[in-house]
């Protein structure tokens, strides 16, 4: 499922181009049947306070984060929390305003996507 979930990311994105929300991303699942709730989050490596999503199955999760990380597909930016609420779906953090702030409760840090590789330079 893991594999489906990617291809179908990776088809929104192409078509797209730009800024697809993790909401954006479940509708599209949730269209085509696929199982994308679950316990399982993606949060910054610095501090597991600040969620970039979070309800996700873990398919849907390793999808992700296989995607950002080790196929290099994918790339997230940082977009207004505004993008979420035109796309319907924001979690019940508050937005976190600083990536260098280690913060003690949780809070979220809204992003989108676009094709391509996190560690290009100029990204």
């Amino acid at each position: 499922m893991k594999e489906r979930i990617k291809e179908i990311i990776i088809e929104l994105l192409t078509q797209r181009a730009e800024n697809v929300s993790f909401a954006e991303i479940e509708r599209i699942l949730e269209r085509k049947g696929i199982s994308y709730l679950g316990d399982y989050s993606i949060h910054m490596p610095s501090n597991k306070n600040v969620k970039l999503w979070v309800g996700m199955s873990e398919d849907f999760c390793k999808a992700v984060v296989e995607l950002m990380f080790d196929d290099c597909t994918i790339l997230p930016r940082h977009v207004p929390s505004t993008l979420y609420i035109f796309d319907g779906k924001i979690p019940g953090y508050p937005v976190a305003e600083n990536l260098h702030h280690m913060y003690e409760t949780e809070r979220w840090f809204p992003i989108a996507f676009s094709l391509g590789n996190l560690y290009e330079k100029g990204n």
